[in-house]
């Protein structure tokens, strides 16, 4: 058989350099593994990496692993306010907060006191994520990360709010597909075509995949990508810009900073990188 995969071969061999070059760089960090997912608008794999060396570890953690997506969440936290009438220049204020038994902190330690939607993003503030959450309804979180492409359980504590929910990076590549392409939802897929040595065509995507369906609309659309722009310009998202390039995207860790992620677009692609 001729399968016919939607990887590009250039770029899958920069993906695996890169994630080797990552992990070789941050071992003193006590990383030891990472994963990178890279789609186009459409949602075809253009780049896959389950681990750092095949030989040594087939586990694939692009799909199989489960790992708690830490603030790399929040986005569907703003973009369900954003949708509930907010915009990235709504006025909040960072301070100490509880929901029922539960205090949230800043991983800096420290509070900023009033600030906007855009700025708590930019600086990844918990505080506000929490009360965010918290305001809009956890339900109603899990319900826009559902539509945009997360198909594992989502616990509805108010912790989920802060990314205590576990993901593959293919579904964090595929949940942040919509904020790239103009909004569509984008399944990640990597067999485009099958078929025999004589021709015949055994499977084709193109077949049976559908009409485009929106689920992300204006403004909330404009105002994520506006605020996810800052990440990389002034917040979180720095060390990963790449001079020349219109990036926007959302970084990640977890509590002991067992788990870190970072999912970023440009161009109507997007990747999201694990290591841990």
């Amino acid at each position: 058989l001729v399968v016919e995969t939607t990887l590009d071969l250039p770029l899958q061999a920069s993906a695996e350099q890169a994630v080797q070059k990552g992990v070789a760089a941050a071992k003193n960090l006590g990383v030891e593994q990472a994963a990178l997912v890279s789609l186009d608008g459409e949602g075809r794999i253009r780049a896959y990496v389950g681990g750092v060396d095949y030989l040594q570890s087939q586990f694939d953690r692009a799909t199989m692993a489960r790992r708690q997506a830490g603030s790399a969440f929040k986005p569907f936290v703003y973009l369900t306010a954003m949708e509930a009438g907010r915009t990235p220049q709504t006025p909040v204020v960072d301070e100490p907060i509880t929901i029922g038994k539960w205090t949230p902190r800043n991983y800096t330690g420290r509070y900023l006191g009033p600030i906007t939607l855009g700025i708590a993003l930019k600086e990844s503030i918990n505080t506000v994520a929490a009360r965010l959450a918290n305001e809009v309804g956890t339900s109603n979180v899990a319900a826009t990360a559902r539509r945009l492409g997360i198909t594992s359980p989502i616990q509805l504590d108010p912790s989920m709010a802060l990314g205590a929910v576990e993901v593959s990076p293919l579904e964090m590549a595929q949940a942040y597909a919509p904020f790239s392409n103009g909004g569509v939802w984008a399944k990640g897929y990597a067999v485009e075509r099958i078929r025999t040595a004589s021709g015949r065509v055994l499977y084709d995507h193109g077949v049976d995949k559908g009409a485009r369906r929106a689920v992300i609309s204006q403004p909330a659309l404009g105002y994520m990508i506006q605020m996810m722009r800052e990440v990389m310009v002034s917040g979180t998202g720095t060390r990963a810009r790449t001079p020349g390039f219109d990036e926007a995207g959302k970084t990640g860790t977890t509590s002991d900073y067992r788990d870190a992620w970072f999912i970023g677009y440009t161009g109507g692609f997007v990747t999201a990188v694990w290591v841990g």
